[in-house]
Order: structure tokens, then C-alpha cells, then sequence
């Protein structure tokens, strides 16, 4: 054999041999393809226990679970801090919050204290932007917040805002040897919600509300206030006044404990409510003033505090204005 020949047949081999690792490459991809869509195959095959956004939307959740926080400057509060202790939530619900920015402060500066409307507008506008919440089941918004909660959130933001104590609060607490002690106001030092003992005895843990059953047959529920059902009522009070329009001013007042939901509270649901309020008995009016009644009394922020032989109270008040919240009081201080 020449060497020619030889040199061609040894090309040949390799080449041969080049095409037969190409094959066998080929055919392994094919394969595993094919194994992949017999196996998606099979999955559409089995029973399906729910919709396929719906399991993604819970794998998500499980993902996130201890997200809610992870991004950098964001810090967990335990929703049994709350003054609501986390009652009035279902179960797994998860807060954050975070520093208000200079921008957000900015806009605060604008408050106007004398229009009561527009400070709600503005202690909601702190909560959207400096609070997460996450709700199982369905999607959080700061509007699933209880309004009773809506103050300890405003003073632990503001806490992290100021943590180095750039903007201090005080008030003025008698001691029990005749002076006056200047105590800081924290979120830790207010006391915001003191309900009836027999107004909780009506509590339902799974329900989330007040369960009212009257001996006449009636049975009606009652819900702390959210901040999104108060925002549509609010809204609807707002509309009825500029439009110069008759509204049931009597309904106004339980309202706001009618609805657990505020993602219910519709127009069509809110006129149904109306409605369905001209059929309620004397005994289930009196039952509701009562308990509406006691759940707004409950409701008296106000400073708690050591007088040295026991425990004082002091009103809640700012003295520089609620816009010393985010406004530093004594500015001066800052100037050389």
C-alpha cells in the first residue's frame, strides 16, 4: 500500500469516526428531547388540583416568604406588635416598613393641619409608601391595614426615619413627687387600643370580627375598620358635599364596621347596605350603637409612663403640630 493511500484511508477513519461522535450527540439531544415532552405529556395528563397562575402565584409566595423585607432598608414587624395584636388578620399576614425619604417628607411638608381630610390623605400617603404588606391568598395592599393600627405604623416609621434620634418628641408627665418630667414619645410608650373585655367576648378568632347572635334571630357581624373601607367612605362623603346631594348621614356611623373587606366596598354593595339598613330592628340598632360605641372609646391614643411608684397617662399631643411627625422641631438646633 502506498503511503498516499494510507495517509487517505486514516483521514477517512477519523472523519468516519468524527461523524459517528456527531451521531451519537445527536441522538442523546433527541432523545432527552423526547424524554421531556413525554414526561409534560404525562403532567397534562394527571388531574389538575388548581389553575396553573394560581400555582405559580402560591410557588411565588412561598418563594417570597421571607422577602418582604430582603431588600436593603426595608425591617419586619411582627404583626402581634400591632395595637390590633394581629387579631383582626388572617393568620400569616406579614408586615414591613422602611425610612420615609426626603422626597416623601417633602411632600409631607405641604400638610395643611387645618384640613382634617387632607392630614388623613397625608398619614395614608406615609403608610403606602413606607409600609408592605402581605396578605395569604390575595394580593396586600397598605388598604388591607386596620385604621387602629394606622398611628403605631406612622410612629415606627418614623422611629426608622429619625433612629439617631435627629427629631425627638417630648411631653410634659406630673411624677408622683410634683415634677414634670419631660417624656419621649416613641412608638413603645403609646397606648392605642383598649378594648371592653365584654366587647371581646363577642370576638370570633377564625372570623376576624365581632360576632353578634340576638335572641329575636338576627345575626349580623361587626369588623374593625380598614383604612380602604374608610378611604371609600371618606371619598363618598367627599362626592355627596360637592355635588350638594341627600346621603343617609345616619348610616355614616356604622358603615365602617359593616364591611371586612374593602375590596367589597362597591357603590352597588354600599346603596344595597343603605337598603338593607331601613329593615334592621330596634334591637339590632341598639345592639350596633352599643358596640360601635365601645370599639370608639377603645380607641384613645395616649402616653403610658413611669411616675416611680406606678403608671401614669398623658394625652397625646404634638406640640409643634402633626408636622413635627416628619418635621424637625427645633431646626435652630441644626444651624451653627
Amino acid at each position: 500500500m502506498s503511503e498516499e493511500t494510507q495517509n487517505f484511508n486514516e483521514e477517512s477513519q477519523d472523519f468516519k469516526d468524527k461523524l459517528e461522535r456527531e451521531a451519537a450527540l445527536f441522538a442523546n439531544a433527541e432523545e432527552a428531547k423526547v424524554e421531556k415532552v413525554e414526561t409534560s405529556t404525562k403532567k397534562d395528563e394527571e388531574p389538575k388540583t388548581s389553575l396553573g397562575k394560581a400555582q405559580r402565584f402560591q410557588e411565588k409566595t412561598v418563594d417570597d416568604e421571607d422577602s418582604l423585607a430582603s431588600d436593603i432598608g426595608w425591617k419586619n414587624v411582627p404583626i402581634e406588635y400591632l395595637p390590633s395584636q394581629g387579631l383582626f388578620y388572617t393568620s400569616g399576614t406579614q408586615l414591613a416598613i422602611r425610612a420615609a425619604t426626603a422626597a416623601e417628607i417633602r411632600h409631607w411638608s405641604t400638610i395643611d393641619e387645618n384640613d382634617l381630610l387632607g392630614v388623613d390623605d397625608m398619614l395614608n400617603f406615609i403608610i403606602e409608601k413606607c409600609c408592605r404588606i402581605k396578605v395569604p391568598g390575595k394580593p396586600g395592599t397598605y388598604k388591607d391595614l386596620k385604621e387602629i393600627d394606622r398611628f403605631y405604623l406612622i410612629f415606627a416609621i418614623r422611629d426608622y426615619t429619625f433612629k439617631n434620634g435627629e427629631n425627638k418628641m417630648y411631653v410634659n408627665a406630673s411624677m408622683d413627687d410634683g415634677r414634670d418630667e419631660k417624656i419621649e414619645v416613641t412608638k413603645d410608650v403609646i397606648d392605642y387600643f383598649n378594648p371592653d373585655e365584654k366587647l371581646m367576648t363577642f370576638f370570633d378568632r377564625d372570623e376576624m370580627c365581632f360576632q353578634l347572635n340576638m335572641k329575636n334571630g338576627e345575626n349580623f357581624k361587626l369588623y374593625l375598620p380598614t383604612l380602604g373601607s374608610m378611604a371609600f367612605i371618606k371619598n363618598y362623603i367627599k362626592q355627596k358635599q360637592q355635588s350638594q346631594a341627600n346621603f343617609d348621614k345616619a348610616f355614616i356611623k356604622y358603615a365602617p364596621f359593616i364591611f371586612g373587606d374593602w375590596r367589597l366596598v362597591t357603590q352597588a354593595a354600599y346603596d344595597k347596605a343603605v337598603q338593607d339598613s331601613y329593615g334592621w330592628s330596634v334591637q339590632k340598632i341598639s345592639v350596633m350603637d352599643k358596640i360601635v360605641e365601645l370599639l370608639s372609646a377603645s380607641v384613645n391614643p395616649q402616653i403610658r409612663y413611669n411616675t416611680g411608684a406606678g403608671e401614669g397617662t398623658a394625652p397625646l399631643n404634638f406640640l409643634g403640630g402633626i408636622k413635627s411627625l416628619f418635621l424637625i422641631s427645633d431646626i435652630f438646633g441644626e444651624l451653627v
